[in-house]
């Protein structure tokens, strides 16, 4: 019996997406903006490494706005 793993997702790869999907579908106040909010109105929740660390974070993040706006013309225009 020849099984096709192409088909087949794992569990860490299940776990992901789940994951990002409730990154993005947060409705309530516990989404990433929201906490970034917080934690800007009380800065001395995160000390320095952590700020700057969050800073290197969003830079990777702006790095890849060009692309999902791409992905996203792309998929409107089909």
């Amino acid at each position: 019996m020849v099984k096709k793993t192409n088909e087949i997702i794992s569990q860490a790869e299940l776990d992901n997406l789940l994951m990002l999907n409730d990154f993005i579908d947060q409705k309530d106040n516990k989404s990433l903006v929201n906490e970034l909010k917080k934690a800007i109105l009380d800065s001395g929740k995160l000390q320095l490494t952590q700020w700057l660390t969050l800073r290197k974070q969003l830079l990777e993040i702006e790095e890849l706005i060009p692309h999902i706006d791409l992905i996203i013309k792309l998929k409107k225009e089909d």
